[in-house]
């Protein structure tokens, strides 16, 4: 082994000061950093902005707490880990909207190695998702939301109220999307499933709501969709639609019954699959709701 260490002094073109440095490139010497800090549990990236050091990113490396984030995190929308190489950057979507099951697992969990592993994931999520998950307990407590904060209320999975044609259906949250034309203001995508029949096929749907950019607050139940939580009585309206919901498959099949309500007539152009899932739902709630 060469008793030589080799340094250069790396000139900085902004406002940083020189520096020394073992390696004659900025790449040789990131590659020897992620190399050697790879074995680290784990590793958090800082920036530094608006005169404080904040997180940039964080890699999960350890194989403990890899498993428990692989369960907590089990089935969400678009996260492939392995993918992703176990690094979370902000404002950290998947791990705010799991963190109640993160929580409950960390308190569950009574075999060694994990709870270790646990606590410390846990202590060192917790002042960094602080900030986010304190802004969906404030957006539960007053039930008014910001554009921007409008993902934290739409985890995958959450049950929400929304309308077809004017009545109430609850659905589920399958993935959200926030998209940012470069001519036109921002909007959220929120990707929702529901059960359906269309006179041929009984099964899930699918459908979609777009939020316009607004300003300030807005309260989440004047939203085209809503969280079932947020509701008044939300236990109340999910037994109504459980019970119309059973008249609905009830109703399953082909049926010749008068009825007294609005006909919809969709477009033309829209394919026939869809309009006949629509129109035979449709119908049949309004049977499903008429007196018998």
């Amino acid at each position: 082994m060469s008793p030589e260490t080799k340094l250069y002094r790396h000139r900085c073109t902004g406002h940083c000061p020189d520096r020394w440095s073992k390696f004659p490139t900025n790449e040789e010497e990131y590659d020897d950093t992620e190399k050697t800090v790879s074995k680290d549990p784990i590793v958090h990236r800082h920036v530094f902005s608006d005169h404080k050091w904040v997180t940039d990113s964080f890699t999960i490396n350890s194989p403990a707490m890899q498993g428990v984030l692989s369960t907590v995190l089990e089935k969400y929308q678009d996260l492939d880990l392995e993918l992703e190489k176990w690094t979370f950057k902000p404002p950290f979507m998947p791990l705010v909207h799991r963190w109640d099951r993160l929580l409950s697992l960390c308190d569950a969990i009574d075999k060694e190695p994990v709870p270790e592993a646990s606590t410390q994931l846990l202590e060192f999520l917790t002042p960094i998702l602080a900030p986010k998950v304190d802004a969906l307990v404030k957006t539960r407590k007053t039930g008014n939301v910001m554009f921007a904060d409008l993902w934290q209320i739409f985890a995958p999975h959450e049950f929400v109220i929304t309308k077809f044609y004017g009545v109430d259906a609850i659905c589920r949250v399958t993935k959200y999307k926030l998209v940012e034309p470069s001519c036109s203001p921002p909007y959220w995508e929120v990707y929702l499933e529901y059960l359906d029949w269309n006179g041929n096929r009984c099964g899930y749907a699918n459908t979609m709501i777009i939020i316009p950019e607004f300003a300030a607050y807005r309260r989440v139940t004047s939203l085209p969709a809503y969280p079932l939580s947020f509701h008044n009585s939300p236990s109340k309206i999910q037994q109504q639609m459980i019970e119309r919901g059973r008249k609905f498959e009830a109703l399953r099949g082909y049926h010749f019954q008068a009825y007294s309500g609005t006909k919809i007539l969709l477009p033309p152009e829209k394919s026939e699959e869809r309009p006949v899932g629509r129109l035979m739902r449709v119908c049949l709630l309004s049977l499903s709701q008429a007196p018998m």
